[in-house]
């Protein structure tokens, strides 16, 4: 495998980084957006192993940057997909939909109150400090499916309490 030299990626981003920006902004119309796009694409470029196999450089830079471009687009439109629009009412915190949160709540607790504490433990660690599973089965010193299983059993439980 050839070596692409630092010295040529420094170049490149020297006498190329304007110029690649600027596309950028053509399609975002966003200056940051551009800039942080434009560095990925440049860190992108820096971490692959097979640079000696590019003929072009440069050109492989920009395509690279135009797929970051589309990949920004798509998670942009599946995040405005997902977004929930809350009804344009003057005050959403009526005293009947804070009294019905509150008893949710309170079932809520309740229900996980019923689970074992490991369970108890993977709910919460999940859910409220976001730690995905893997991570969950490496803090608790446990396997993934102990992780899957009981994450299964504390979502099924307390769906099926707050049904009541």
């Amino acid at each position: 495998m050839p070596f692409i030299p630092q010295d040529s990626l420094q170049e490149l981003f020297v006498n190329h980084r304007g110029e690649l920006e600027a596309l950028l902004f053509s399609r975002l119309r966003c200056r940051d957006t551009a800039s942080d796009i434009s560095q990925e694409a440049f860190v992108r470029l820096c971490r692959s192993d097979d640079l000696g196999k590019v003929g072009n450089l440069k050109a492989y830079l920009f395509r690279t940057a135009l797929n970051l471009v589309n990949d920004h687009f798509r998670s942009q439109s599946v995040r405005e997909a997902v977004t929930v629009q809350l009804p344009d009412t003057a005050d959403r915190r009526s005293a009947e939909t804070v009294f019905l949160a509150e008893k949710q709540l309170d079932e809520l607790v309740k229900a996980l109150a019923q689970l074992s504490p490991l369970c108890q433990r993977i709910f919460y660690l999940s859910r409220f400090e976001g730690l995905k599973q893997r991570e969950i089965a490496e803090k608790l010193n446990i396997s993934l499916r102990t992780v899957e299983d009981n994450l299964r059993r504390a979502l099924l439980h307390c769906a099926k309490c707050l049904e009541n």
